[in-house]
């Protein structure tokens, strides 16, 4: 196999998808045996030394993919200036490279939350257009009326942005799964402020192909193969079409 073009081989060490380490490459910001390299041309080989703005990094081909249950209080985001926990640190004791999480979950909502080595796949499996679907039950201190199930599966524009649920399944007078398609940021508990119905909890339990399942609080568990390759073949399907 022919060696990796060099803004894949950094992709491949982690440092975000192709397209932002071209970037890396066409700034200067790459050298390799000492050497800065700008054109993308330029292919990584085993035995050199790549730097991106003077540390060494290691391109690793293998995909790897990491499904975490996120308690409550833990943040999605890689940092927080007011020293909050964070669900990147429950992970890296996995894995020594850098991660992306696929799709977040709010601050105080749980369950399934993906982490992955592969930016490409992370950008294709949240981009809006490959409609990934999400189910998460929520559960209300009020009774959920029916009539809001059903605005919210016709669509509801609020401030200008459109929510839609896929489909929903009730569980219960307060309790309901809910079927998501787009991730937008905090959709859930913006549909429901709008009824005026407080949320008691939200709780993911799949993302795509790839269910929860046992996986207790605060756990983490690594991807199988086939698992990774269903994660493939979800984010590559409106290029199928």
């Amino acid at each position: 196999m022919a060696d990796p073009r060099i803004n894949l081989y950094l992709s491949q060490a982690g440092l975000g998808s192709r397209r932002a380490c071209e970037e890396y490459v066409r700034a200067g910001r790459v050298q390799i045996d000492g050497e800065v390299v700008t054109e993308l041309s330029q292919r990584g080989t085993p035995g050199q030394t790549v730097r991106v703005d003077g540390r060494v990094v290691h391109a690793s081909s293998r995909t790897v993919v990491f499904a975490l249950n996120k308690p409550e209080r833990v943040l999605s985001s890689t940092t927080d200036p007011d020293g909050r926990a964070l669900a990147i640190d429950i992970v890296r004791p996995s894995f020594s490279g850098r991660l992306f999480s696929i799709g977040r979950l709010d601050f105080m909502s749980t369950g399934l939350l993906l982490f992955t080595n592969d930016g490409d796949l992370a950008q294709a499996l949240m981009r809006p257009a490959h409609r990934v679907e999400r189910e998460y039950l929520v559960e209300s201190k009020r009774p959920i009326p029916d009539e809001v199930l059903q605005q919210f599966r016709r669509g509801i524009t609020l401030e200008g942005i459109t929510y839609r649920a896929v489909h929903f399944t009730r569980k219960s007078a307060r309790r309901v799964a809910i079927f998501l398609a787009e991730g937008k940021n905090r959709e859930l508990r913006t549909v429901f402020a709008h009824f005026h119905l407080p949320v008691k909890r939200i709780h993911r339990v799949r993302y795509g192909p790839i269910r929860l399942g046992e996986l207790p609080s605060g756990s983490v568990r690594r991807l199988n193969d086939r698992e990774v390759q269903q994660l493939r073949s979800e984010a590559q399907k409106d290029e199928r079409r």
